[in-house]
């Protein structure tokens, strides 16, 4: 009985927003499949070892990643892959790859009859152009990104996106024909055990603020930076100067970390064990990214926990649905960000079942249940003659 292969785009254990991608789609395929799911990730730490229904990319030396940049390969797995696929490739009938960035190993999977899925989570020239990453020569040119993208497109037996808009994006810029049989909107959904960090608060305070992600970033910091320069004025206007803001997450950098020392009124937890736990108190959940592409995660955190959301027009790109309930706002300038933080103020004021109402829309879209049953619908006919052998 032949297996299924799953590329993870990030270690699915970290608690970011990549690892918590990855685990939600791993988690909905395990669950359908026990034990016929083999999983390929990139080594996190020196513990990760390979085992059971697991594989690690190790790390690549400092020569080698530059060596590969010259080459035109960005990722690890290119080097590493094929003679995985030599003494494994016979054991797999498909692959789900959680990542248009590994197009360029479709036509090594194809060589085994490898049928594969490909799960596209941004515009991904756009989002790494943003970033200024090595693989577009720090934001001067996307070959590489582009030319992966693009095979995914083109080479995959099916194409799933997260939002309409990405679909109907990538096959704008790469003039790509729709064919409703091998491109769908899958969207974005929680993991099966996400619930279990969340860390209830019973005194919810609308003068506590939170932001939360990897705080290391060039896209966080710039839009971190954003905040401090235009809106923190905005923010203690609307509490005269009694508030509190709460930055949470990964391995901030100086600025963030100099910043945070300036204002009294600013809370630096880094690398906090439970995330949830770390931003409990606050009434309002912020998303201030404002460059990059793709589903910004960090805001399904705020809506798990029940808290009404402000984020910038970007960072609300694949929520269109929730922009229609007054807890939801979305701002660009400082008019819209005075307006929507007082708006939100006074909702929690006058709704005492606010925290509820968000909770049980967050579950009707985000839950791993609903989530877990389009995901495995749309991979139907893909998997249509894998789930024929095994019945």
């Amino acid at each position: 009985m032949k297996k299924i292969l799953f590329l993870a785009s990030e270690n699915i254990f970290l608690k970011s927003g990549g690892g918590l991608a990855n685990r939600a789609f791993y988690d909905s395929l395990t669950l359908r499949f026990p034990g016929q799911v083999d999983i390929i990730q990139l080594q996190h730490s020196a513990n990760d070892v390979s085992h059971d229904h697991f594989y690690y990319v190790p790390e690549l030396s400092p020569l080698h990643r530059l060596t590969w940049l010259i080459r035109g390969r960005y990722h690890r797995l290119y080097g590493w892959f094929p003679s995985f696929l030599a003494e494994h490739g016979a054991e797999y009938s498909h692959c789900v790859m959680n990542q248009s960035n590994y197009g360029d190993l479709i036509p090594l999977l194809k060589k085994y009859n490898i049928k594969v899925a490909v799960i596209h989570h941004n515009y991904e020239v756009k989002y790494q152009m943003d970033n200024k990453l090595p693989s577009t020569l720090f934001g001067r040119l996307p070959y590489m990104v582009k030319r992966n993208e693009g095979m995914a497109l083109a080479l995959s037996d099916l194409n799933l996106y997260l939002t309409s808009n990405d679909m109907d994006t990538l096959m704008s810029n790469y003039c790509f024909n729709h064919d409703s049989s091998r491109n769908k909107v899958v969207g974005m959904y929680e993991t099966l055990d996400s619930t279990k960090d969340i860390i209830p608060h019973s005194d919810v305070q609308n003068n506590v603020l939170a932001i939360c992600g990897s705080l290391s970033g060039l896209q966080t910091e710039s839009s971190i930076r954003d905040i401090f320069d235009n809106y923190f004025d905005i923010i203690s206007d609307q509490y005269n100067g009694d508030f509190k803001l709460i930055l949470a997450g990964r391995n901030p950098g100086n600025y963030i970390v100099d910043e945070s020392n300036k204002h009294k009124q600013v809370v630096l937890k880094p690398n906090p064990d439970n995330i949830y736990e770390a931003i409990a108190e606050a009434g309002i959940f912020i998303c201030p990214v404002n460059c990059g592409s793709g589903l910004k995660l960090r805001i399904m955190d705020g809506l798990r926990m029940g808290k009404p959301i402000l984020t910038h027009k970007v960072s609300a790109f694949g929520y269109e649905d929730f922009q229609k309930y007054s807890w939801f706002r979305v701002y660009d300038d400082k008019t819209s960000f005075r307006d929507s933080l007082k708006a939100l103020v006074e909702l929690i004021h006058s709704d005492s079942s606010l925290n509820e109402k968000i909770l049980k829309t967050y579950k009707d879209v985000f839950s791993f249940e609903s989530g877990s049953q389009r995901f495995m619908n749309l991979l139907n006919s893909f998997m249509e003659d894998y789930e024929n052998n095994i019945r």
